[in-house]
């Protein structure tokens, strides 16, 4: 490796010469006493020079960095990549204030920590396919699949942010999900409409407490996600019996946004029960042996299947059979059924989520659906 005052006192001879630095850097020396620095390197099988500066313009340190920028890019790779791990939490500190779930921010960070373990604190601009093909069938081979797909969607995400970010030029994370064989799709089972009357029929003479028929029969008229109400709350002031409206907080739903169920004439009555014979301001549903936490998914379940419904209706299967009923009535458009039972828009253009979006004909919709929950009830189809 040359030194500044070894460049400066080499001294020009009849013909141009060359003195070599190391890694493919030189300066040449011409006739003239001019003294210019030439990077020597392949691309593609071929050898290539190029002219980086002259001397004393560019000094010895100046033209090592250039040198190693310049073969770098010509290999379609970025000099001071930051590591994955540096790129990862940089993108977790712009994304995280957006998401309200402490548990969604958890499991995003464990999936990326996860898929990422082996390669973390390598640059990012060297991680190529290989390595993350090594790793996503490691978990596969585990028979983790969903974890295998989500992990390598989040760490697609991280490359695209990368990308932005000028930190690399490519994202490795291409075609890798060919790796991860398909999963078969299983719906959740659900009762049709026709089975309805004789399982409200077995439910209300079976041996269950005021309170948890109250949630069986509210997830029934709602089609809410079970974890949805057994975790609302009463001091939340997410049920406005005044404004008949059941405001589900952002921070409980799937989409991490608000969601407003309208409260009908049957709604509003089993909310308003609870209210009045309710202990405290805590939970609306509490567990039985625990009252500061709430009632358990796995006990409305437990009603379910004692009263002969096992594997043929599910807590989910309430809302499979209110988007299929609905839907077949022809009633009501299927966007204002999508919407109710907040499921994401198809057409992702459409994306801005209003809350009160399709507001009057959801009212209708609920209004209609509470009736057909009223007639099984009451034995009728």
């Amino acid at each position: 490796m040359l030194s500044d005052s070894q460049v400066k006192a080499l001294k020009p001879k009849e013909k141009r010469y060359s003195l070599a630095d190391g890694e493919g850097l030189s300066v040449d020396v011409f006739p003239t006493g001019k003294k210019k620095w030439i990077v020597s390197y392949r691309v593609n099988g071929k050898q290539t020079r190029k002219n980086l500066g002259e001397y004393p313009e560019l000094g010895c340190k100046d033209a090592r960095q250039l040198a190693r920028q310049c073969k770098a890019e010509a290999q379609g790779k970025m000099l001071n990549s930051p590591s994955v791990n540096a790129v990862i939490e940089e993108w977790l500190k712009l994304m995280t204030p957006r998401w309200s779930s402490k548990k969604y921010i958890d499991t995003v960070i464990y999936r990326l920590n996860y898929i990422t373990e082996d390669f973390k604190n390598q640059p990012i601009d060297e991680v190529d396919r290989k390595i993350i093909v090594k790793k996503v069938k490691e978990i596969v081979n585990k028979g983790t699949l969903e974890t295998a797909k989500r992990s390598l969607r989040l760490l697609n995400e991280i490359f695209n942010f990368a990308i932005a970010s000028d930190y690399t030029q490519k994202n490795p994370c291409t075609l890798i999900s060919d790796v991860i064989p398909q999963q078969t799709v299983r719906n959740m089972p659900s009762l049709d409409a026709e089975q309805m009357p004789e399982f409200w029929n077995r439910v209300t003479h079976s041996n269950v407490t005021p309170e948890l028929l109250h949630a069986l029969k509210l997830a029934c008229y709602t089609a809410v996600r079970i974890s949805e109400l057994l975790q609302s709350r009463w001091d939340s002031g997410e049920i406005d019996l005044e404004n008949r409206q059941w405001v589900i907080p952002a921070s409980r739903m799937k989409m991490r946004r608000d969601h407003v169920v309208p409260l009908t004439d049957q709604t509003y009555t089993l909310f308003k029960e609870l209210y009045d014979h309710k202990t405290d301001n805590g939970y609306i549903f509490k567990h039985t042996r625990n009252p500061g936490e709430h009632v358990r998914s796995e006990s409305i379940l437990a009603i379910i299947k004692r009263n002969g419904y096992a594997g043929q209706m599910v807590t989910h299967g309430f809302r499979s059979l209110f988007s299929t009923h609905t839907n077949n009535s022809k009633l009501f458009r299927p966007d204002v059924i999508e919407y109710q039972i907040a499921h994401v828009p198809k057409d992702r253009i459409r994306g801005i989520y209003n809350r009160a979006e399709y507001w009057d004909e959801r009212v209708e919709l609920m209004k209609w659906y509470s009736e057909q929950v009223d007639r099984w009830m009451k034995g009728a189809n």
